[in-house]
C-alpha cells in the first residue's frame, strides 16, 4: 500500500482553517461581484446595489433564526419525496444482484481478501454516490418546475431551512442505505472467505508429502524456495484461486517440557544426544493468511487436517517512524537516496557498494520518538514488518534474494555527553515487494559507545530499557549485496503494535464513503438551486471525477518540473531551448519564475474547490489489513463539514437570489 502522508489533526487544522477561510472570503467577494453584475443588467446599477445589500442583510437573521424543528420538517419532506421516486429501492436491488452474481466475475488470485474487499468497497462507493446524486439532483429542480416549491416558500420557512433540510434528509436516507450495504457486505465477505484445503496426494496423511534432500534450496515439486530446516514438503488443492505449500520443519530443543511439543501440528518427537528433536507441519501463508494444521496419529499414517483460514479480517496498528532520512555511499546526507532511474519517487534507494568500493555507507535511517513496551502485546518479541523494493543491476540468480541489514541505535537527549547504544548488524533476505515479517527480540547484542565513538563495552542489552530508555530509537537499513539496491519509503518499515478490533475498523472504512456521500449531496442540492436537473448531474459527476484525480491534477501545477511553469515553458518553445538548459540569469528570468510561481500557486488553490476524494477513501486500509488512524478520520470529517458549510452558503444565496428575481 502506497502511503505518503501521515496527517495529525492538530498540525493539519490551522493551515486547513486558514485555507478554508481564504476560499470562503474569495467566494464571497466573487459572489458579490457576480450578483451585482447580474442585478445591474436586470435592474440597473443603482438598484442593483440595494438588491445585493438587501440579500446580504437578510442572510444574517436568516442564519441566526434558522429553526431546527423546521429543518427536520423539511428533512422529512425530502425523504418522502425520495421514497416516492423509488431510487433507493432500485439501488438496493442492484446491490443485491451484484452480491448474488458478482463472484462469478472475480478472477482467481492468491489474495482473495484483497479481491473481495476491492470489489465490495468500490461497488458500494460508486452505487452510493450515484444514488444520492440522483435523488438530490432531481428534488429542487422538479419542485420549481412543478411549482410545488411555492407551497413551501409561502409558509414561514427560510431558505436556509430548505437547503439544510434537503441535505439532512437525503443524508439520512443515504446513511441508512450505506449502513445496510456495509452490514450485508461484511457477512458476504466473511462467508466467501471461509474455506479450507485438502492435501494433494493419494491420502490426507504424512505419506502424501515428499522428502527434501539435505542442502536443497529450490523445491523440485513447486519450484519455490524451501525453508533451511525443511525435511518434507507438499501442497494443497486450489481453493478461491490459491493454494498453500506445506513443509515439515525440524527443530531441536534442550527443554523436554517445552509447551510447543504439545502443539496440534507436531508430527514426531524424538530424543537424540540429550536433546529433543521434533518435527512440525506448517502451512505457509499466501495472500496474508494461513490455516491451522492438526496432526492425528503417528508415522506416515498420521492424518493431516487443515482448519479455517487464519489471518483474514485483521486491522494491524503500525508504529511508523517519525521521519526517514538517507545517506549516500560516502555516508553523507541525501535528500531521497540513490537515483536508480525510476520514474516514481515514492521510494528512496540505498546501494550495497561496488566491486571497486566494497563497503558502502549508504543507509536509510528511521527515527522513532514514542517507542515504548506498552505499545506492544508481547514486548519480548516485536514484529517488524517490511515491504522493500529491489533494483538489480544484473540478473544473476533470480532465485537468490538480495540481502539487507538491520541495525538499532539509541538517540541520546544530549549526544555530546551521553553514551550511545549500538547493536550488531543483523542480515536478512529480502522478499521483494511483498510483506515480510521479522521478529525482533527484546534482548539485543551490541555495544556502548562514548560520544566520540570510542568503544566502552560489549554485551547483551534491552531494546526498551537501554536502547529506547527515553522512548527514542533509531533503525538503519543497509544493502549487503554488491551492485544491488534496496528501495524503501517511510511506510515500508514499521513495528506492528496490537491489532485493532476489525469490525470497528470496517466501520471506519465506511465513514470515508459517508463523507464522500455527504459532499455529493450538498453539492447536488447547492447546484440545483440555479441549474436544471441534467446540468446538475453533469456538474456533480464532473466534480466527482475531478475529486478522484485531485492529487494528480494538483501535481500538474508544480513549478519544479523540467521546463518550469507556463510562462517559462512558452518562452522555451519560442526560443527552442531544451528543458534541461537553464535560462540566462537576469531580471527577466527572475520575473518569469516569480510569475510562474504566482500563477502555479493560484492554480493549485483552485484545485481545493473540488473535494479530494482520495483523502476520504480508506478502502486500501481495509484491503491490505491496516487499522485506519483516528487522525485521518478527524481530518476527513473536518473536510466534509467545511464543504457542506460552503455549499450550504452557495445554495442559500442562489435560492434567495432566484426568489428575489421572481
Amino acid at each position: 500500500m502506497v502511503l505518503d502522508n501521515f496527517p495529525t489533526f492538530s498540525e493539519w487544522f490551522l493551515p486547513g482553517l486558514i485555507l478554508f477561510g481564504g476560499i470562503v472570503l474569495a467566494a464571497i467577494l466573487l459572489g458579490l461581484f457576480v450578483g451585482y453584475v447580474v442585478a445591474s443588467f436586470r435592474h440597473g446599477p443603482f438598484e442593483a446595489f440595494y438588491i445585493v445589500a438587501q440579500v446580504v442583510g437578510e442572510s444574517v437573521p436568516d442564519f441566526l433564526g434558522t429553526s431546527p424543528r423546521r429543518v427536520l420538517a423539511m428533512a422529512r419532506l425530502a425523504m418522502k419525496e425520495a421514497f416516492r421516486r423509488k431510487v433507493l429501492i432500485v439501488a438496493f436491488a442492484i446491490f443485491a444482484i451484484l452480491l448474488l452474481f458478482g463472484q462469478w466475475f472475480m478472477g482467481g488470485t492468491e489474495n482473495p481478501e484483497k479481491r473481495f474487499m476491492n470489489t465490495i468497497m468500490f461497488g458500494t462507493q460508486m452505487l452510493t454516490l450515484l444514488t444520492v446524486m440522483l435523488i438530490s439532483a432531481f428534488s429542487l429542480p422538479e419542485d420549481i418546475k412543478n411549482k410545488t416549491i411555492y407551497t413551501i416558500v409561502t409558509k414561514p420557512v427560510r431558505a436556509t431551512e430548505i437547503i439544510l433540510g434537503r441535505i439532512l434528509g437525503f443524508g439520512f436516507l443515504g446513511t441508512i442505505l450505506l449502513a445496510l450495504m456495509g452490514l450485508i457486505s461484511f457477512f458476504f465477505v466473511s462467508r466467501n472467505l471461509d474455506h479450507t484445503h485438502l492435501v494433494v496426494g493419494d491420502t490426507q496423511t504424512i505419506a502424501s508429502l515428499s522428502a527434501i534432500e539435505p542442502g536443497t534450496e529450490i523445491s523440485k515439486m513447486t519450484g519455490k524456495r524451501v525453508s533451511p530446516n525443511a525435511v518434507m514438503e507438499g501442497e494443497t488443492n486450489m481453493e478461491l484461486g490459491h493454494m498453500h505449500r506445506l513443509e515439515v520443519l525440524e527443530f531441536k530443543t534442550e527443554d523436554a517440557e517445552d509447551p510447543i511439543l504439545q502443539s496440534p501440528d507436531i508430527v514426531s518427537v524424538e530424543q537424540t544426544d540429550g536433546k529433543t528433536v521434533y518435527r512440525r507441519l506448517v502451512c505457509l501463508p499466501v495472500g496474508g493468511h494461513t490455516h491451522q494444521v492438526t496432526i492425528s496419529g503417528t508415522g506416515d499414517d498420521a492424518q493431516i487436517s487443515l482448519g479455517p483460514a487464519i489471518g483474514y479480517f485483521r486491522a494491524r496498528i503500525p508504529v511508523y517512524a517519525d521521519d526517514i532520512r538517507f545517506l549516500n555511499s560516502d555516508g553523507l546526507p541525501s535528500a531521497s537516496g540513490v537515483n536508480v532511474g525510476k520514474e516514481s519517487g515514492y521510494r528512496g534507494f540505498i546501494d550495497g557498494g561496488t566491486h571497486l568500493k566494497r563497503s558502502s555507507l549508504s543507509r536509510a535511517i528511521f527515527t522513532y520518538s514514542d517507542f515504548t513496551a506498552s505499545r506492544f502485546n508481547n514486548a519480548d518479541v516485536i514484529p517488524l514488518e517490511m515491504t522493500l523494493g529491489v533494483f538489480r543491476t544484473y540478473k544473476g540468480d533470480m532465485q537468490k534474494r538480495v540481502v539487507g541489514g538491520l541495525q538499532f541505535a539509541s538517540i541520546p537527549d544530549n549526544p555530546e555527553v551521553e553514551n550511545r547504544f549500538v547493536s550488531e548488524t543483523v542480515n536478512f533476505e529480502t522478499n521483494e515487494y511483498q510483506l515480510q515479517i521479522r521478529p525482533i527480540s527484546r534482548k539485543v547484542i551490541g555495544r556502548i559507545e562514548a560520544p566520540d565513538g570510542t568503544l566502552i563495552e560489549e554485551g547483551e542489552y534491552d531494546l526498551f530499557d537501554d536502547f529506547a530508555a527515553n522512548g527514542k530509537l533509531e533503525l538503519s537499513l543497509s544493502c549487503r549485496d554488491l551492485n544491488q539496491y534496496l528501495g524503501v519509503a517511510r511506510a515500508d518499515m514499521y513495528f506492528r503494535a496490537s491489532d485493532d478490533v476489525y469490525w470497528f475498523n470496517y466501520f471506519k472504512g465506511y465513514v470515508g464513503i459517508w463523507c464522500q456521500m455527504m459532499i455529493i449531496i450538498a453539492m447536488a442540492v447547492a447546484f440545483s438551486t440555479f441549474l436544471g436537473t441534467p446540468i446538475v448531474m453533469l456538474g456533480v459527476l464532473t466534480m466527482m471525477i475531478i475529486g478522484f484525480f485531485t492529487p494528480f491534477i494538483r501535481s500538474l501545477t508544480e513549478v519544479g518540473r523540467d521546463g518550469g511553469g507556463p510562462i517559462e515553458s512558452f518562452i522555451r518553445i519560442l526560443t527552442q531551448k531544451n528543458m534541461q538548459v537553464d535560462l540566462e540569469t537576469g531580471v527577466a528570468t527572475t520575473l518569469i519564475k516569480e510569475s510562474d510561481n504566482f500563477i502555479s500557486q493560484r492554480l493549485s488553490d483552485l484545485t481545493y474547490l473540488a473535494p479530494n476524494f482520495k483523502q476520504l477513501d480508506f478502502s486500501e486500509f481495509l484491503t491490505y489489513g491496516y487499522s485506519i488512524d483516528n487522525q485521518r478520520i478527524l481530518v476527513a470529517l473536518a473536510i466534509t463539514l467545511a464543504f457542506c458549510i460552503g455549499l450550504t452558503l452557495l445554495g442559500y444565496f442562489s435560492l434567495k437570489t432566484r426568489e428575489i428575481a421572481k
